[in-house]
């Protein structure tokens, strides 16, 4: 009876302190007088292997990264990265449009980690026919800014897509794994 009252009250407490804390988080960040966006619009370079249907191949895109305007932390800051991304192979084309938030956090002075999930557009074009399927991404990123408004930074990604018959007898999926490399320009 004890532990459960023990437990309880830690749960308690843990709620209280959640509720605190989220409540120092701030909500509709882009309509605060001192929100910054803080653009950086970068080029993607990289390596996707899309499993056992496909072989891994070069990725290339863009990507406009900028300060979540809807939700800012007490500390540290969310980063929204809308990403164009593009793989052929053998006749395969996919591209993929995604919206990927990341929790950053700055380690020293212009180098940053974050994490976070994501969701996308996958659109898929093979010899057989086409599809479209939706996607959610999980990723961690490292970037760098020094004083100039030059960027480079660094993406793992992995994505669980939707199954489409894409023009073929059965279903199959798209699901990749991605490694990118990040040129880019702060505005």
């Amino acid at each position: 009876m004890k532990k459960q009252h023990l437990s309880l009250s830690a749960l308690a407490l843990l709620g209280i302190g959640s509720a605190q804390a989220a409540d120092q988080w701030t909500w509709l960040a882009g309509a605060e007088d001192d929100y910054q966006p803080q653009y950086t619009i970068s080029l993607l370079m990289g390596q996707m292997d899309p499993g056992d249907n496909m072989d891994s191949d070069t990725v290339a895109g863009v990507e406009l990264a900028l300060n979540c305007p809807l939700l800012q932390p007490p500390s540290n800051r969310i980063r929204q990265q809308l990403s164009y991304i593009q793989y052929e192979n053998n006749g395969v084309e996919i591209e993929s449009i995604e919206l990927n938030p990341h929790y950053v956090v700055e380690v020293t002075p212009g180098l940053e980690i974050g994490a976070g999930p994501g969701l996308g557009l996958v659109m898929v074009d093979t010899p057989n026919g086409d599809g479209n399927v939706f996607g959610l991404q999980l990723g961690l990123s490292a970037h760098f800014q020094g004083a100039s408004p030059l960027f480079v930074g660094a993406e793992v990604r992995y994505q669980i897509t939707g199954e489409d018959k894409f023009g073929a007898a059965t279903e199959s999926d798209v699901d990749n794994t991605r490694i990118l490399l990040k040129v880019g320009y702060s505005l």
